[in-house]
């Protein structure tokens, strides 16, 4: 059975189920980039783009000027259309959004960012998560590219929007130590018998 499965992963995103605002808090926002159209608080639609995201909010940029507590309307490729209210402006045309939606849809745009997470789907540009590619006993090999060099190829045996766990014959990075899986960067949380794992983390370039 591959190690890569999705609807336990969803399946532990649904389970904890409480208040919308800490479930906020539960989510770490990745850096999945996507493009996208936004209204504006006086109907104007405008071009906008992901700079990370998570199910309960998410950070965009764009040419609009917004306001906190101004609420707008995003149509984000291969997610579709999400609602939600200003918090902040986080940067030179960046604004931090949180969702107002409930829970069932919360729990379903989890699910479409684990799939991307997972490497079927999402791409920004030529840039694209890939597909972990088979490993001969039906397991999924990924490559985990280390900061300053090197990678390290290893076995997914569990993920998800907060990170994955590894397990590889090769010596690991130092815990700490910036790596990159795909397009996501994260750092090396801790040590597992038979590998490590990784909690995802934005990181400025």
């Amino acid at each position: 059975m591959s190690a890569l499965r999705l609807s336990d992963a969803a399946e532990r995103l649904q389970a904890a189920r409480i208040a919308p605002r800490a479930e906020r808090r539960r989510f770490r926002r990745l850096p999945i980039t996507l493009s996208g159209r936004m209204l504006g608080p006086l109907g104007a639609e405008i071009d906008c783009r992901t700079e990370d995201i998570s199910p309960g909010d998410v950070r965009i940029t764009t040419s609009a000027e917004i306001n906190p507590d101004d609420r707008v309307v995003i149509y984000l490729d291969k997610i579709g259309r999400i609602s939600g209210t200003v918090a902040r402006v986080s940067g030179e045309r960046e604004y931090a959004i949180i969702f107002d939606m409930s829970a069932y849809k919360r729990e379903k745009l989890a699910e479409q960012l684990t799939i991307m997470i997972a490497g079927a789907a999402a791409q920004d540009g030529d840039r694209k998560i890939r597909t972990p590619r088979p490993h001969r006993d039906g397991k999924a090999e990924i490559d985990v590219h280390i900061d300053g060099g090197g990678i390290i190829i290893g076995e997914v045996v569990d993920f998800s929007l907060v990170g994955m766990t590894i397990r590889t014959t090769q010596v690991p990075p130092r815990l700490g130590a910036w790596v990159r899986v795909s397009n996501v960067d994260g750092r090396i949380a801790r040590f597992t018998e038979d590998g490590f794992a990784i909690d995802f983390e934005s990181r400025i370039r």
